[in-house]
């Protein structure tokens, strides 16, 4: 027997619940895991991070990514939306929010609710004022670029050495 409620104009509706229970799907979706760090040099916290997600929920697929918050193209990301959207997954667990993503965690907690995910985050913020939250994104901000503008700084450092030794090697 399929469970359906009839709307005033006498079509029916069928709860997703149902609609699962009947493609025999229910139980299949498993928590996803996931760590993230900016750098390399934050390695060790990264190790942190996929131990405590570990020990918390033994068992379950943890994905990672070393590259900035501020970023979308993470391949761990993508793969994360990815079994999101293909309804694999009952909730995705993070120790910080902000190591899903720097920005936009309000609208990635919607976009994971219309695929009946939700987000469990172990260590959540306190609530904070909104002058001190547009602080935050502005730090944010301001790390990134400046880690951005450093990394260009050290790229061309070290064409200007290539070349040098270079110069100064030839006969």
């Amino acid at each position: 027997r399929i469970l359906a409620v009839r709307t005033p104009g006498g079509r029916r509706r069928f709860p997703e619940s149902e609609i699962h229970r009947l493609q025999g799907d229910r139980g299949r979706r498993a928590p996803l895991l996931y760590a993230r760090v900016s750098s390399l040099g934050q390695k060790a916290d990264l190790e942190r991070q996929k131990e405590r997600l570990q020990r918390s929920h033994p068992g379950a697929e943890l994905l990672f990514d070393i590259r900035s918050g501020l970023k979308f193209d993470r391949p761990g990301f993508r793969s994360l939306l990815q079994a999101v959207q293909e309804r694999r997954v009952s909730r995705v667990v993070v120790v910080h929010e902000d190591r899903l993503a720097r920005f936009g965690v309000d609208l990635l907690r919607q976009v994971f609710a219309a695929y009946g995910t939700t987000l469990e985050v172990m260590e959540p913020t306190p609530q904070e004022t909104p002058e001190h939250e547009l602080a935050q994104d502005l730090l944010a901000i301001i790390t990134s670029f400046s880690a951005r503008l450093y990394g260009l700084r050290s790229h061309k450092t070290q064409q200007l050495l290539s070349r040098t030794r270079a110069v100064l090697r030839a006969p």
